[in-house]
């Protein structure tokens, strides 16, 4: 039985490493403007994995479950900790506009058209990029914003997990 919940565990941490991978070649954008098949999709998958990774038996069930929340808690401890191992599951900021000028390489960098672009900056309250001296997506995919006239930054909610 022990060497059945260690094998649990094993699987259980390589069901969460699965989570972060997906997550990342996603994109970080998704995390903040999934839409509803965004979302669809990324339960799907999460559900596929965890039935290949979680063995029968309610002993599994809560290793994996503790696993998982340990694995997600340390984790988001090594984030707060660690810019590089930040980077590396969240990603970088982006400046996706600066000075008015929409940066389309970075547009095309985050598969992020220039209508979604134009929508996050409505959000915030602008109704053009050039009324924007920079606009960033941060690397929990919400896009923050510093008016042109210098008016204070404007930066949507933001979750906080890796």
């Amino acid at each position: 039985m022990p060497e059945e919940l260690l094998l649990q565990a094993v699987k259980a941490l390589a069901y969460y490493a699965a989570l972060i991978v997906i997550m990342r070649l996603a994109g970080k954008r998704l995390a903040g403007q999934t839409t509803t098949f965004d979302l669809i999709v990324l339960i799907t998958l999460g559900v596929v994995i965890q039935s290949t990774a979680l063995q029968a038996g309610w002993p599994n069930a809560i290793v994996f479950v503790i696993t998982v929340f340990a694995a997600h808690r340390g984790l988001a401890a090594l984030c707060a900790h660690s810019t590089w191992i930040r980077h590396l599951v969240r990603g970088k900021p982006r400046v996706l506009v600066a000075d008015g000028r929409v940066i389309d390489a970075a547009l095309k960098r985050e598969s992020m058209s220039r209508e979604e672009l134009l929508a996050g900056l409505r959000k915030l309250g602008y109704d053009s990029p050039e009324a924007v001296k920079s606009a960033v997506l941060e690397e929990t995919g919400h896009i923050s914003a510093v008016g042109s006239d210098g008016s204070g930054a404007k930066v949507t909610t933001e979750p906080q997990s890796p």
